[in-house]
C-alpha cells in the first residue's frame, strides 16, 4: 500500500550546530611539565574566538548566510579541529543550494568528530537528497545512537521509514520519539501520526 503525505510536507529537518568551544576557553590553575601555561595572550585569543563563533551562530539564526559563512570560515582557520564550524558551513551550503560543497564540509566535520550527531544528520540529509536512502538511514541511526533524544534525526528517520521504505511501524516509532523530544509543538506531525496509527490498526484488524 502506498502512503502519500497530503497534510504533512515531506521536509527533512536540519538545524544549527551550536557547539560550545570548551577546548578553547579551558584554563587551569596548575601547570605541569606536559601542560603549557595559559598566557594572557592565549586567554584573550580564546575569548575572541568564542565571540566570533557566537556571532556566527547569531548570523546563521538570522539567515545572514554570507556573514555567517565568513565567520565560520574564520573559525575553521583558527581552530580547524572544531567540527562545529565545518558542520555549520555544511548547513549554510545546504541553505545556499550548494549540495556539492555541503558534502565536502560535512565530510570534514565527520573527520574531525565521527560521532557528531548534527554532522551525521546533515550527511543523512545530503544522502537522502541524492536518493541514497539506505545510506541516509544509516547516518540517521548513527546520529540517534550518539544522541538518543535528537528530535530532528528521529523525524528524518521516520520520513525514511514512512515515505521510502514503507515500514509504517518503524515510522510511527520515530515520529513518536520526535514529538516526545521536540521543544516545539508540531500539530501537523501529530495529526499525521494519528492517521498512520489508524491505518495500521485497520490493516491489522
Amino acid at each position: 500500500m502506498s502512503y502519500i503525505k497530503s497534510n504533512l510536507s515531506i521536509t527533512l529537518n536540519i538545524t544549527l550546530v551550536i557547539i560550545l568551544l570548551m577546548t578553547i576557553s579551558a584554563c587551569s590553575n596548575q601547570v605541569t611539565s606536559n601542560q603549557p601555561a595559559v598566557t594572557k595572550q592565549t586567554a584573550e585569543s580564546s575569548i575572541e574566538e568564542l565571540q566570533i563563533y557566537k556571532n556566527a551562530i547569531v548570523a546563521l539564526n538570522n539567515n545572514e548566510l554570507a556573514k555567517a559563512e565568513k565567520l565560520f570560515i574564520s573559525m575553521s582557520e583558527r581552530q580547524p579541529n572544531i567540527a562545529g564550524s565545518w558542520a555549520n558551513l555544511a548547513l549554510i551550503s545546504i541553505k545556499q543550494d550548494n549540495l556539492a560543497q555541503a558534502e565536502v564540509y560535512a565530510k570534514t566535520a565527520l573527520e574531525k568528530n565521527p560521532n557528531m550527531p548534527q554532522a551525521l544528520n546533515l550527511s543523512g540529509y545530503l544522502a537522502q537528497k541524492k536518493g541514497a536512502i539506505n545510506i541516509a538511514k544509516s547516518y540517521y541511526l548513527q546520529a540517534i545512537s550518539h544522541k538518543s533524544d535528537y528530535a530532528l534525526a528521529h523525524y528524518n528517520l521516520a520520513l525514511v521509514y514512512d515515505v521510502y521504505l514503507q515500514d509504517i511501524a518503524k515510522a510511527i516509532e520515530h515520529y513518536q520519539f520526535y514529538l516526545a523530544y521536540s521543544k516545539t509543538k508540531d500539530e501537523n506531525t501529530e495529526n499525521w501520526l494519528e492517521g498512520l496509527k489508524a491505518t495500521m490498526a485497520a490493516n491489522n484488524s
